[in-house]
């Protein structure tokens, strides 16, 4: 995949190095940082988010209040949690308690539906009307989504595919690296 070879990710390095500079200059800027100390884990979820985002959707957000940023913040905590909840794991080895799981499987159902919406809605559409209009081109490179979409075009996977693709790499590179 194009996306993830290592010329491309050489061409990223700026984008880090500028996102690794923004996190200094936030805790320059914290006066508690200087007295007291600061938790630097949300300022680094931040950080990791914008990273992951700008070689996917070419986008970051502004800072932790970010309405948006907000909402993938929770919803993959949440997905987080199911994943590594007692109920997942005792259905899985006790098969025989699975019908009790029906509460647990329809809480992972909406999450997972709510999950794929908002990369649909948020990312996907806004990058085929980006697309449709102005092609930005972020000095020249094509970021992971616009591979994708481009796959999608040209009948190799579907819709569904996109969606799922999104969602793996989301989960691969933010929740495992968090």
């Amino acid at each position: 995949v194009p996306f993830f070879t290592n010329k491309v990710v050489q061409q990223y390095r700026l984008g880090w190095e500028d996102e690794a500079a923004r996190v200094v200059d936030d805790v320059r800027r914290n006066p508690a940082s200087a007295a007291g100390g600061i938790v630097l884990r949300r300022r680094l979820q931040l950080m990791m988010y914008n990273n992951m985002y700008r070689i996917m959707f070419d986008r970051r957000f502004e800072n932790e209040e970010d309405p948006l940023f907000q909402k993938l913040r929770v919803l993959n905590g949440e997905r987080s949690r199911l994943a590594q909840s007692f109920e997942y794991n005792y259905g899985d080895f006790i098969p025989i308690l699975r019908p009790l799981l029906r509460g647990y499987l329809k809480i992972c159902k909406e999450v997972k539906d709510t999950r794929l919406k908002l990369f649909k809605d948020y990312f996907l559409e806004e990058r085929k009307n980006l697309e449709s209009t102005k092609r930005t081109d972020n000095q020249g490179l094509k970021c992971a989504i616009d591979h994708i979409l481009d796959a999608q075009k040209k009948g190799e996977i579907s819709e569904d595919n996109v969606l799922y693709i999104v969602e793996n790499i989301n989960v691969a590179a933010i929740e495992t690296t968090l």
